[in-house]
């Protein structure tokens, strides 16, 4: 099996889009795994022009290189905001994420090639980026460096967490089991914990159980929920055989990329 793999830039074992180029030597099947794009956060520093405009160009050049080089099967890293269905100029993440999927859907069924696309809820684990801009990676961070977990939503924050170690192993299942659909869309999902709860299970995990945990609650402010569809996450765990990583070992392996 041979496997190309890129992000938008380096992070560990995968190669920056930047070094992009012809398919990797080695036998077996060839396979794509593209994780390039420029997140959310992207859009205050670029404007949405720009932010657009670099996305826009990843995406041409992945799509340049599966029409050369074909590989057997590809995965592609969406995000839950493609389900927001807003149109690109309130919501440039969301809208070119759902553009993606449709680009890369017709790309694979030109080349017959096997094709998973995942929307991409919350993950924890290792190597997580900007970890600060993300509720589990803050509190962590918190945690780690023995300071208060401060929560700054008054409502209601519900978010669902998969190991990223789990999902890559369901999408190479996927794209390499027999007998399975030629495309597939799935949601991203696990354990299920409104922020607070993430907060204890994060000092419990981490052995800081006698940092405090501050936060207003409001009783009237609007609810923020963030998870996918549980089901088809949980079925294909059961048809693999994977075992999803507890909450409490996510926690760990989060913090190993902070430390």
């Amino acid at each position: 099996m041979t496997t190309q793999e890129y992000a938008s830039r380096a992070r560990g074992r995968f190669l920056s889009f930047d070094e992009i180029g012809a398919q990797p030597e080695g036998d077996g099947p060839l396979l794509l795994l593209h994780f390039a794009f420029l997140t959310q956060d992207k859009l205050a520093t670029l404007g949405q022009d720009q932010y657009v405009a670099a996305n826009a160009e990843i995406t041409s050049r992945m799509l340049d290189w599966i029409e050369c080089e074909k590989p057997d099967a590809i995965f592609v890293a969406s995000s839950g905001a493609a389900a927001r269905d807003k149109p690109i100029e309130q919501d440039p993440y969301g809208a070119m994420k759902r553009l993606d999927e449709a680009a890369f859907a017709q790309a694979a069924e030109s080349i017959g090639a096997r094709l998973r696309i995942a929307r991409v809820y919350n993950v924890a684990g290792r190597h997580i980026t900007t970890p600060e801009l993300y509720a589990l990676g803050d509190l962590v961070g918190s945690a780690l460096r023995g300071e208060p977990l401060r929560i700054k939503a008054s409502g209601d924050v519900v978010r669902s967490y998969v190991g990223a170690d789990d999902l890559i192993a369901v999408v190479l299942a996927e794209l390499l089991a027999p007998g399975r659909p030629q495309q597939l869309t799935f949601d991203t999902a696990g354990e299920t914990v409104e922020i607070s709860e993430l907060a204890e299970a994060v000092c419990s995990a981490l052995g800081r159980e006698d940092l405090p945990i501050e936060r207003n609650r409001d009783a009237e402010a609007p609810p923020s929920v963030y998870v996918g569809d549980g089901n088809s996450m949980a079925e294909l765990f059961e048809l693999h055989g994977i075992t999803p990583t507890p909450l409490a070992e996510q926690i760990r392996q989060t913090a190993e990329s902070i430390q």
